[in-house]
């Protein structure tokens, strides 16, 4: 992505990562208590480093905390519309806190997913499930679904079941 990163792309790309995988318990918590406050927060604190005055983006900013299991807690923010190549629709951040591999007992317990808008094709976007890694490396997993809540949400529970 040889441009400029917009506020959607810092906060997806580095604060949201950032907060969710150095502290996913205290990032539900505060998501759970405080909602939509804590996001615009820093949404507006990314748009304030980046000079830009004004939060009109700011509309279409939400969550829901969902649990699939009682292993499993994923973290749905849905952002403003995206209208450039390269910034999201949606992030979850995924924590399952009893997730630990055997080989080096190094922990998998949380990831964060995000659904980016990628081009679009005969009116239609297509979009890209990336993964955000704890070292805030862009991980490519694949394709993504339509840009709907549910279907990114569909796509992330089968990557939570790999």
């Amino acid at each position: 992505m040889g441009q400029d990163k917009t506020q959607n792309m810092i906060f997806v790309s580095e604060v949201l990562p950032s907060l969710f995988h150095d502290s996913p318990k205290q990032f539900l918590t505060f998501l759970s208590k405080d909602g939509t406050q804590f996001l615009r927060f820093y949404w507006q604190e990314v748009g304030k480093r980046m000079g830009i005055v004004g939060q009109a983006l700011l509309f279409g900013l939400n969550y829901d905390i969902r649990t699939p299991d009682k292993k499993t807690v994923i973290a749905l923010v849905t952002l403003p519309a995206p209208p450039r190549v390269g910034e999201a629709y949606f992030a979850a951040g995924i924590y399952r806190p009893l997730r630990v591999t055997p080989i080096l007992r190094v922990s998998d317990m949380t990831k964060v997913v995000v659904l980016e808008l990628d081009i679009t094709v005969d009116d239609r976007p297509r979009t890209l499930l990336v993964e955000w890694t704890k070292r805030l490396v862009r991980d490519v997993i694949s394709t993504g679904p339509d840009p709907v809540l549910e279907a990114f949400y569909a796509a992330v529970l089968d990557l939570v079941r790999e």
